[in-house]
């Protein structure tokens, strides 16, 4: 019998070694798949910001162009840091984002009585003083916006880029291709030269080219924009936020 007992303990006291073996195991194991863990996410911010997502970052993002060559800026050339817009002539928010659909913009104020329109207000505060550049790079979704995309870029190319976009946010609700033409001719431009691009479609490419590494970069509808710069990254706004959230963040880009 006291045989059977010092078996029996012995038996026991092996049990527990081996519960604390796998014990011990289970810990080394959950140390190395922690361990794991922080490497993968060390490796995926570094690879992130590369991509330009954080700081540290330039002009491409995923290997997307945020600012394509042909790309029309407003603003100083010494600027440092660039708003990015993604927009179509025909959306009602983009509208009210560039200060011209007062039916939205009457809504948005309902909603927030702060509420300002950002892009005025931008170009105010911080193009007209040599802070910021204001890129604009098509994305028509609405049925008469692609065209419209073009004239605009058929007027950049006589240097008027600027005036006839900001006809066409003015005129919103008239864009067929004879308002287009007359848009053109009411700021004197060489009417064959525009005719002739408009008629071709010259510019057909450029605009999907836009549009192609807008969706790279993961614009899904418009408007939506990017700040900042390729040393300090890009924050993304998407919607007709109120000009104080573009502020945030132009001031944090500015001051870093």
């Amino acid at each position: 019998m006291e045989e059977e007992k010092k078996s029996d303990e012995t038996k026991e006291e092996t049990k527990t070694d081996e519960k604390k073996e796998n014990i011990l195991v289970i810990k080394k194991s959950t140390v190395f798949i922690i361990a794991a863990v922080i490497v993968i996410f060390i490796v995926g911010i570094i690879g992130l910001r590369m991509a330009g997502f954080f700081n540290g970052g330039n002009n491409t993002t995923n290997g997307v162009e945020m600012i394509a060559s042909d790309s029309p800026i407003l603003g100083d050339s010494d600027a440092d840091v660039f708003l990015v817009e993604f927009s179509d002539y025909e959306c009602p928010y983009c509208q009210a984002a560039e200060g011209t659909n007062f039916q939205v913009i009457s809504r948005l104020k309902q909603s927030d009585p702060l509420w300002e329109a950002p892009i005025p207000k931008v170009i105010e505060e911080y193009v007209d003083t040599g802070k910021v550049k204001l890129v604009f790079r098509q994305y028509p979704i609405h049925e008469n916006a692609k065209k419209a995309a073009e004239a605009a870029k058929c007027a950049q190319e006589q240097d008027k880029f600027w005036d006839y976009h900001e006809i066409l946010f003015e005129k919103y609700e008239a864009l067929s291709a004879t308002d287009l033409k007359k848009y053109a001719a009411d700021l004197e431009l060489d009417l064959n030269q525009f005719n002739q691009c408009l008629d071709s479609g010259k510019y057909k490419n450029s605009v999907e080219n836009d549009m192609n590494d807008g969706r790279s970069l993961g614009v899904s509808g418009t408007p939506t924009f990017f700040i900042g710069n390729e040393e300090k990254g890009y924050e993304k706004i998407v919607g007709a936020e109120s000009f104080s959230e573009f502020k945030g963040i132009i001031d944090l880009k500015i001051s870093v």
